[in-house]
């Protein structure tokens, strides 16, 4: 009869399993503090990198299986790409990547390995050839978004940016695609900054504001240019 009783407390006592690993605890405590792989995951999804790197993985996932189930976060943790997304979404944060989107359609249709999507002569590779293809005014609102940031840092007006802050400065910030062409080409400030380079620096930059394609691209866009012209003259740029 006692063990009876016992059998019957042992099956009555209750347990607390963890959602995402399916092990199971006899304390709520003891299973609000477990932490296993996927929990983990689960736990640091709202930060930068992770988000990057699941709405990256959904991206690849789609192009790659053409499947229309919708899949979750909680696939995600559980995929066998997990870290490699996690890293790529981590890099893309570090380095303020242009267009996340398009730089993965890039990698997938130039059928590139996931374990090399992190690197940074493969960004460049993408951020020129973006750079000539975007829509002026996005380009001409990054960069006047990026000056409006930085110009405080120089104690001077956003229109003055070209003008008055060191020319290292602007060129690294040409090479991170923060400040296109457009801006450079078609605004007085702009032009003048150009002229103003010496030979180190134009070789800096040379591969993102190339003047023969640059003059190339203007011409396809020369409807547009008389307003970007205008748009910048009106900021006093």
């Amino acid at each position: 009869m006692n063990a009876m009783k016992k059998n019957e407390a042992t099956v009555k006592t209750p347990k607390f399993g963890c959602e995402f690993c399916g092990r199971e605890f006899l304390r709520a405590t003891t299973e609000l503090n477990h932490i296993c792989q996927y929990k983990h995951r689960w736990l640091e999804k709202d930060k930068q990198g992770n988000r990057i790197g699941f709405q990256s993985w959904l991206q690849f996932y789609k192009t790659t299986t053409l499947r229309s189930k919708i899949r979750t976060y909680e696939d995600f943790i559980k995929s066998p790409y997990y870290t490699a997304f996690i890293k790529f979404g981590n890099y893309c944060a570090e380095i303020n990547a242009i267009n996340v989107p398009r730089y993965i359609d890039w990698l997938l249709k130039n059928k590139t390995k996931i374990d090399t999507w992190r690197s940074d002569k493969l960004y460049t590779k993408y951020l020129i050839e973006y750079l000539r293809e975007e829509d002026p005014y996005d380009a001409i609102h990054r960069s006047i978004e990026t000056i409006i940031r930085l110009a405080p840092d120089e104690a001077i007006q956003p229109k003055d940016y070209l003008r008055y802050v060191n020319p290292n400065k602007i060129c690294y910030t040409i090479t991170t695609g923060k400040i296109s062409p457009w801006i450079l080409y078609q605004s007085t400030s702009g032009t003048k900054f150009l002229s103003t380079l010496d030979n180190d620096q134009v070789k800096m930059i040379s591969d993102y504001i190339n003047p023969e394609l640059w003059a190339i691209k203007f011409l396809k866009e020369k409807d547009t240019v008389p307003h970007i012209k205008e748009l910048l003259t009106t900021g006093g740029y």
